[in-house]
């Protein structure tokens, strides 16, 4: 409306001055060598005019034209472009269809028209080259699609996921990290990275992503701190054979981050003794134990403290000295008291917990007591035998694949990265 009423303010201002120039007309003369010319300027006004509007008809004329010409190309170029998206559709369906004749036929007629489209036809030819199996070609399209912008989240995408195919795990990474900064909110990504970075042993990198996972929302706290925990332990592993000082500050930070997790403090407690400090070792132990005796952390006190050949029931009694009465506690003193030949502790401290359906630990407690303090086989036997019908033991178990292992590792041996649960597996013929 505002352009309207500019061009009619335009016009009038034109008009008003033709017609005051007609109304005061003038008489117009000058010399051209010995010629002298003399006219009205009504003439002069009269030419101009029609110049004008001869201009106006031709840019009137010129424009029209072009505005057609224009449209045309548009809907031809439009119809060429819907029909070479056909063809892309025709292609995509024939390839969820498993016709791969029909889907490349498709692919080629779409790339004849779509010349431009540089995406399309590398998204179709990535999806039919995948169909094909040829990953020679399809890693050279990944990389194309890596140069494009538009198409640069699924090359790297593709390039990660051949990487894996082909247990390239060293380049999974490198395309799985490029991928997670371009879009770090791709399903899975982040959990498929844990994977990784458990198979390259690359734990630095491992809190360096889960920063961005946590800082991007991906994650909450609680699994962050998980996560990070298990990095700062599997770094303490390692440090641990070359700076016994920064392994122990280590694995102090990763028991910050999780708390009383037993294989860290089984770790902890290794680290104390190989550094000579037993009394902080045991000091350390005692303070879990009192806080939280379990079947868990008894496995792994038991193991630290045979290993480290303590042989004093003593230094037992001090670890339970706060939960006697509680039976983990029991059952610890008994399994060292056993191991000292303290036959008389082991059979004090049994009697309670034995009950009328013992568990295969208490059997084979009790097949040990009688042999060793008696050496009565027969009853020894016997214990051995209802230990064979009470079950299987505790073992940690990868909760994927139910296969049980003897120690915790942040990748289980079925090769998945922090799977691993505490509990009785259903079958033990896989250990």
């Amino acid at each position: 409306m505002l352009r309207f009423l500019i061009i009619l303010l335009q016009l009038i201002i034109i008009l008003s001055v033709t017609i005051f120039l007609i109304i005061n007309s003038f008489n117009i003369s000058f010399d051209i060598g010995d010629f002298s010319y003399n006219f009205s300027s009504n003439l002069l006004i009269i030419v101009f005019s029609i110049l004008i509007t001869i201009v106006v008809l031709i840019n009137f004329i010129y424009f029209k034209t072009k505005f057609v010409f224009q449209k045309y190309s548009l809907a031809n170029k439009l119809a060429r472009t819907q029909k070479g998206y056909d063809f892309f559709v025709e292609s995509m369906i024939a390839l969820l269809n498993k016709d791969n004749k029909a889907a490349i036929n498709s692919a080629r007629k779409m790339k004849g028209i779509l010349k431009e489209e540089t995406s399309l036809n590398l998204l179709l030819q990535s999806e039919i080259l995948k169909i094909e199996k040829k990953s020679n070609e399809l890693v050279g399209i990944y990389d194309l699609m890596v140069k494009n912008d538009k198409t640069k989240t699924l090359g790297y995408r593709g390039l990660m996921e051949q990487s894996l195919k082909e247990q390239d795990y060293h380049h999974a990474f490198v395309y799985g990290e490029k991928l997670f900064l371009l879009n770090p909110r791709i399903e899975k990504l982040y959990h498929t990275l844990l994977n990784v970075i458990a198979k390259t042993k690359n734990w630095n990198q491992l809190i360096n992503i889960t920063d961005r996972a946590y800082s991007n929302k991906i994650i909450k706290k609680d699994e962050a701190f998980e996560n990070k925990s298990i990095a700062f332990y599997e770094i303490a592993k390692i440090k641990m054979k070359s700076d016994l000082k920064e392994a122990t500050k280590l694995i102090e930070k990763a028991i910050s981050y999780k708390g009383d997790f037993s294989p860290y403090i089984k770790l902890y407690a290794q680290m104390l003794f190989t550094a000579n400090n037993s009394f902080k070792a045991l000091k350390v132990l005692k303070k879990y134990w009192s806080q939280n005796p379990s079947g868990l952390l008894r496995s792994s006190i038991t193991e630290v403290l045979k290993e480290n050949k303590i042989n004093q029931i003593e230094s037992i009694k001090i670890i339970i000295s706060k939960n006697q009465s509680n039976e983990e506690s029991k059952k610890l003193l008994i399994d060292f008291a056993i191991y000292f030949n303290d036959w008389s502790v082991a059979r004090d401290n049994i009697k309670g917990i034995i009950g009328s359906n013992p568990s295969r630990e208490i059997c084979l407690f009790m097949s040990e007591i009688e042999l060793g303090e008696f050496n009565d086989i027969q009853k020894s036997e016997g214990w051995k035998l209802r230990a064979n019908n009470a079950g299987f033991d505790y073992y940690w178990v990868c909760k994927y694949t139910n296969n049980p292992q003897k120690n915790w590792s942040a990748l289980s041996e079925s090769g998945h990265f922090n799977s691993l649960e505490w509990m009785q597996p259903k079958m033990l013929s896989v250990l």
